[in-house]
């Protein structure tokens, strides 16, 4: 009942810090606002923040005891505080200008995104029990906790413009802290690097070590992270054609971190999980194989091509039909490796198979057929017990 009650109370919060807060930027006029607070500036991260409060309280409500619910209603919460923010000090900045203290609710919007840091690291140190369990997760922690705490610090008290609302001073802002701020901001980059590497240092031990469901679940979140990597890697070149595209595809790659955390926290379908790595894996480097081949044959062929046709549609035209021609080849030599370097036994049993049917196209002797057969048997599915069985032929 409580679990119940605490998952209400986040999603009420969270919901309605963000619905008002882009109320807000919506009732102020477009025109006068600049690049990046207009509404739909705002609208495309709005599935990264829905997902993560999503996630969250059905975390918190059906699984109480998990942290990993609570940090990621913590992160919902810090976001929708954002939100509101900065809804607020927009419209009275470059709306109506009514509200008071705008000042104070764009300076608390500058640097409030700064505590993200803490509940994120600490999802990806703690996943999937919400447990600091090995020593280098305690240090990464700890790192989390001080790149975060200094990280707002710095937002908080510098003097001068605010980072994000140039128009205004910061109320707070501590004149000494100019001098200090860049060899500041040297170290949190240091110790935000120092935390992932840590993060990824204890997803990988936890891996290795964890057996049965937990082992499921850190794939599916692995799996996600892999294809979100995928993913930017190949929506990267969006950036110089639409930027912002660019941030609303970026953002949905990012909500699939917490969507994997609650389908493997609720532990739906976690059977499935190695035939999606798998297909991840190969349609991923198959995908990006054949877009370094469909570009790279274009900037190899649009030179000699031009002075010929005048133009690059040949070009296009040929990269074309070879990225075409290359998709099948590459994505078996691809499954192969894959298959070779990830699943050793499904590799092994392929092989075993194939092996067993070019031996048995020329094999007349039944007792070494029925050898052969039990022997493939057991080495690829591995059963307590194998036996063969021929009826004799009636006469």
């Amino acid at each position: 009942m409580k679990s119940a009650v605490a998952a209400t109370a986040i999603l009420i919060a969270s919901f309605a810090g963000t619905a008002l807060g882009m109320t807000l930027m919506a009732l102020t006029p477009q025109e006068r606002l600049p690049v990046g607070f207009r509404l739909e500036d705002a609208a495309r991260f709005l599935l990264m923040q829905a997902s993560l409060t999503a996630v969250g309280t059905l975390i918190v409500w059906r699984r109480p005891a998990n942290r990993i619910g609570w940090l990621l209603s913590a992160a919902a919460l810090l976001s929708a505080g954002q939100y509101l923010g900065a809804g607020y000090a927009t419209y009275a900045v470059f709306g109506a200008g009514t509200l008071p203290h705008a000042d104070i609710a764009a300076w608390f919007y500058t640097w409030s995104g700064g505590w993200l840091g803490i509940p994120v690291g600490l999802v990806a140190l703690t996943f999937p029990d919400g447990r600091l369990r090995l020593r280098r997760a305690k240090l990464g922690a700890a790192l989390a906790f001080l790149g975060s705490a200094l990280i707002a610090g710095i937002l908080a008290l510098r003097p001068g413009p605010l980072l994000n609302f140039q128009l205004i001073d910061n109320p707070f802002g501590v004149a000494g802290l100019a001098d200090a701020e860049g060899p500041l901001l040297a170290i949190v980059v240091i110790i935000f690097v120092g935390t992932i590497g840590l993060s990824l240092s204890t997803l990988g031990e936890r891996l290795r070590r964890s057996t049965g469901d937990e082992r499921q679940q850190l794939k599916w979140v692995l799996a996600a992270a892999g294809l979100m990597g995928a993913l930017f890697s190949v929506g990267l070149p969006l950036i110089f054609v639409d930027w912002e595209l660019a941030k609303f595809l970026f953002s949905v790659f990012m909500s699939l971190i917490p969507l994997s955390i609650g389908v493997a926290i609720l532990r739906y379908r976690l059977y499935d999980i190695d035939v999606l790595i798998n297909r991840t894996v190969v349609y991923g480097l198959t995908t990006a194989a054949i877009a370094i081949t469909f570009f790279g044959g274009i900037v190899v062929l649009q030179t000699p091509l031009r002075a010929v046709t005048g133009g690059s549609e040949l070009a296009v035209a040929i990269s074309t039909l070879a990225s075409f021609a290359l998709f099948q080849p590459l994505r078996a030599r691809i499954q192969t490796g894959v298959d070779r370097r990830f699943y050793r036994s499904r590799y092994d049993a392929t092989r075993t198979v194939d092996e067993f049917s070019v031996r048995l196209r020329d094999e007349v002797d039944l007792d070494a057929v029925r050898s052969d057969l039990l022997s493939a048997v057991r080495d690829t599915m591995r059963p307590a017990h194998a036996s063969v069985w021929l009826r004799e032929a009636r006469r």
